[in-house]
């Protein structure tokens, strides 16, 4: 968001693509970057009324085709607005936006489809796409910077024409003078340049910081020789380190800092030397510990100033204000009191959990002396002994649970439950063109309403190691626009393990990705938006993205879901109800206090540096003791890490993801408040959550479909019930 509180793009310090010259835009001209020359297949793979021929998707067609999209996206809006500019007629509604909308469908269309080349494809395009993406987010800005097309949008917000408007056309009208206000298209020239010097030296710190933590990720490297060190580790973990993949149990092992290196070695190692030197180095990147060249101390504080001072010169008392006004929560005192009230609710249930894990770790380990204190680097290797010793005692057996969730059977299954919930159908394409796909493995599903195709769902389920993204992710592939009927294309990318000739298996952990990406697969097909920019997750609150994917989870909550999803490859039995019980709310929500308060720590730790300006030290050490008993370790600086909040797009919305958890767990409840056996009663509510929360999506706020959907505000009382229960 930080990138958009200028009038113009200032990517001096941005990679650029083939460019001999940067955008440059002011009030009365635009220099155009030098192009590539096209290439043939350009079409095929960016064509956005028909679906994207991956079998021509090369790097050079994707370079080409990106670029121009880009070019052509910028020149024509300008043109656009030049030409509405000079026209005697009055402007409308329509005039102004249809273009723009005609503009939209191939940009956003063809970004989709390079990010899907860099998941499924990413030897080859990963690199690419990340290069790509900030381009592209740097072009979809330019017509926010406009001070002409601001203009025209402001003319058509009057008390007149608003009360001819449809809810969705006063919502876009709206989403253009927020983002033209925080351009600055209101300003004055003197205004604007200060602006814009202040903004362009708050990119300059934001890219160095991000920066000096890739610097730090690629030169930390750890060579383990104990021989000891990796004992209790599985198998299939040290084989992953170990230098010589033909003798993992010797090593040496080699170990970086990457995300999941650092939680397989917490979760796994139970040499504690070796945990707290790596929890020192994750948590020591580019902090005071570093040489001073390469520290994030600067980065911080200038990134909070500046922050601070853009918000004054927007007329906000802080820069939590900016950014507030646009989420669903709106105020910081809510954010507030949210994390307080169930900070409040969950700390003492977390210090029970600390005080007995405690008790474990003296209780199992050689040197019980060591464990009088947990320290940070050995809560989850002691919480994963404790929760597989937990698996015994309630006779809980993973393999045998994974047996009755074949992928087909589930699959078929979550259609089926879609289809009684939301009265949709998913039919299988088995002719369908092979140009349209990117592996053999694709599947292509039609989204059929009372016999109506309203989208397509490609759906990739199995692992290609080292050329595929190991995520479990639903995306959009193409928004759906009305006005061309172009209907949407969503993609449900997996990374199961196959064997030929057996049925695959899925764990817990596996259901849970599944469900949640499906439902952000849901929030792109069922949309009913009337332009293209407000449709499927497009123009949703940053607190509100997720509500939908978590919604969809909580179903996996409740034991009628085994009806549809739960089938025993051999027996064909359904898994026993209170099995799935224990399993899930008893094992699965094994410590979950200590994975919450570790967010809401982090989300307040946000908001206070974006409300008081807090140096963050202060900010840590002020608020590290009220989320958890486990001391704050001297070597312990995740602030000069947390790109997140620094570097990306969620400062001040760190909460965003606890948050849609809790409005999640307050939709779920209609359904259980009305009787979750009650078959007929239920497909109705789900009707009427489809026609609310789903097809109306970003044309309004989540705030109000939540007020349509409950007659009320959230309420934290369900999230914090469903968290502080005893199973």
């Amino acid at each position: 968001m930080l990138h958009l509180l200028a009038k113009r793009a200032c990517i001096t310090n941005r990679q650029t693509l083939y460019f001999s010259k940067s955008i440059v835009r002011n009030s009365s001209y635009l220099v155009i970057p030098e192009l590539p020359p096209p290439v043939e297949g350009i079409d095929a793979v960016f064509h956005s009324e028909t679906l994207p021929s991956f079998e021509h998707a090369t790097p050079q067609v994707v370079v080409s085709g990106g670029l121009r999209l880009c070019s052509e996206f910028d020149t024509t809006i300008q043109q656009h607005v030049e030409k509405l500019a000079n026209d005697t007629s009055k402007p409308t509604f329509e005039s102004i936006f249809n273009p723009i909308e005609d503009l939209n469908v191939p940009f956003e269309t063809g970004h989709y489809t390079i990010r899907q080349l860099a998941l499924v494809k990413q030897r080859t395009f990963a690199k690419l796409f990340s290069k790509f993406d900030s381009h592209f987010s740097i072009h979809r800005e330019y017509r926010f910077q406009d001070p002409a097309l601001f203009n025209l949008v402001q003319n058509l917000n009057t008390d007149e024409n608003r009360r001819k408007l449809k809810d969705w056309q006063q919502t876009l009208i709206n989403v253009y003078l927020y983002y033209g206000k925080l351009n600055g298209c209101h300003l004055n020239n003197e205004n604007l340049d200060q602006m814009q010097l202040l903004n362009g030296k708050l990119s300059q710190y934001q890219y160095s910081f991000a920066q000096k933590l890739l610097y730090a990720n690629k030169t930390f490297t750890h060579l383990e020789l104990d021989p000891f060190a990796f004992d209790d580790v599985p198998y299939h973990i040290k084989q992953q380190f170990a230098v010589d993949k033909a003798k993992p149990d010797s090593g040496p092992w080699k170990l970086d800092l990457s995300d999941r290196t650092f939680h397989i070695i917490m979760s796994y190692c139970g040499n504690r030397s070796l945990r707290k030197l790596m929890f020192e180095a994750y948590y020591g990147r580019a902090s005071p510990s570093s040489t001073r060249l390469n520290r994030n101390v600067d980065n911080i504080v200038e990134i909070t100033r500046k922050r601070k001072s853009l918000a004054k010169f927007l007329g906000y008392s802080c820069f939590a204000d900016i950014v507030l006004q646009s989420k669903m929560a709106r105020k910081k005192e809510t954010v507030q009191e949210f994390i307080e009230t169930t900070r409040s609710k969950l700390k003492p249930i977390h210090d029970e959990d600390i005080r007995q894990l405690t008790a474990y770790a003296q209780e199992k380990s050689n040197k019980p002396k060591e464990y009088e204190q947990l320290q940070a680097w050995d809560v989850a290797y002691w919480r994963h002994k404790q929760c597989r010793d937990l698996y015994s005692s309630l006779k809980i057996d993973p393999l045998q649970i994974s047996r009755h969730f074949s992928y087909e059977h589930v699959l078929q299954g979550l259609f089926n439950f879609v289809e009684f919930l939301f009265g949709v159908k998913f039919e299988l394409e088995n002719n369908f063109d092979e140009q349209y796909k990117w592996h053999t493995d694709v599947q292509v599903y039609r989204c059929t309403e009372n016999g109506t195709t309203i989208g397509h769902l490609l759906i990739d389920a199995f692992a290609r190691p080292n050329e595929k993204s190991e995520l479990c992710i639903g995306t959009a592939g193409r928004d759906l626009c009305q006005r061309h009927n172009i209907l949407p294309i969503a993609y449900l990318n997996m990374s199961l393990p196959r064997i030929e000739g057996t049925a695959t298996l899925m764990a817990f952990s596996q259901l849970k990705e599944m469900f949640f990406a499906f439902g952000r697969v849901l929030q792109v097909l069922l949309t009913r938006s009337s332009n293209h920019e407000l449709s499927g997750i497009r123009n949703l609150e940053a607190d509100a993205l997720d509500i939908v994917p978590n919604f969809f989870l909580q179903w996996l909550r409740d034991p009628n879901i085994l009806s549809y999803i739960s089938q025993n490859v051999e027996t064909k039995q359904i898994l026993d109800s209170s099995v799935y019980h224990r399993a899930l709310n008893q094992v699965d929500h094994h410590m979950i206090s200590h994975d919450i308060l570790r967010q809401l720590y982090l989300s307040a730790f946000d908001l206070e540096i974006h409300t008081n300006a807090t140096n963050y030290y202060d900010a840590m050490n002020k608020l590290w003791s009220l989320f958890t008993p486990i001391p704050l370790h001297n070597r312990d600086f995740h602030p000069c890490s947390f790109e997140q909040i620094y570097s990306e797009q969620l400062a001040s919305a760190y909460y965003s993801h606890k948050w849609s958890e809790m409005i999640a767990c307050d939709l779920f409840n209609a359904f259980k408040e009305i009787g979750i056996n009650d078959k007929e009663k239920i497909s109705a509510l789900g009707k009427r959550f489809r026609e609310t929360i789903l097809a109306r999506g970003g044309t309004i706020s989540m705030r109000e479909l939540f007020r349509e959907f409950r007659s009320r505000d959230p309420s934290y009382e369900y999230y914090i019930q469903q968290l502080t229960t005893k199973f």
